[in-house]
């Protein structure tokens, strides 16, 4: 048994060792190319709100909302937030929010994002959340407020300008 012990620790360290790297990416997290990233999330919001959209409802980009930063986790990109110029109507039931998880999970998987099964509880409010390969996480509200935030982007310098884009 002494010879099992032995092998034990060394198995460990192995294990560990491989684990590392992964841990250091952000849970195995892929960046977006720094060209792809605005074009790539603002895509997904005007599809978004074409399949939310009720009687010709508008959305409109929060200009504030749009970030860059970068630090120990890397270079970050924050989307923004678009808010309906009018609310969307709340979903009556769990039917209607069923209705609403499928036309969202229709615009996100070919986005990357992982297909919403139930709703979330977020404070006082019921939201629609998913994540997609980049890190970055989408919300929408009953309301229609569509926010993504916090993608990995490949971006050096980690900069709003190397993303192209304007910053407030």
């Amino acid at each position: 048994m002494p010879h099992l012990v032995g092998r034990r620790p060394r198995l460990a360290l192995a294990l560990l060792a491989l684990m590392i790297p992964l841990a250091s990416c952000g849970t195995g997290t892929a960046p977006i190319a720094a060209d792809d990233a605005a074009p790539h999330y603002d895509d997904l919001a005007t599809e978004l709100e074409a399949a939310l959209a009720v009687d010709g409802t508008a959305w409109q980009l929060e200009p504030d909302t749009r970030q860059v930063t970068g630090g120990d986790d890397g270079c970050l990109f924050t989307p923004g937030t678009w808010n309906p110029e009018t609310p969307l109507p709340e979903p009556a039931d769990d039917e209607g929010w069923t209705r609403r998880m499928a036309t969202v999970n229709s615009v996100v998987s070919g986005y990357g994002f992982e297909e919403i099964e139930d709703v979330t509880e977020e404070g006082s409010r019921t939201v629609l959340q998913t994540w997609d390969e980049h890190g970055a996480t989408l919300s929408i509200t009953a309301e229609g407020r569509i926010r993504i935030w916090e993608a990995a982007v490949d971006a050096d310098p980690c900069s709003a300008e190397t993303l192209g884009i304007e910053q407030s």
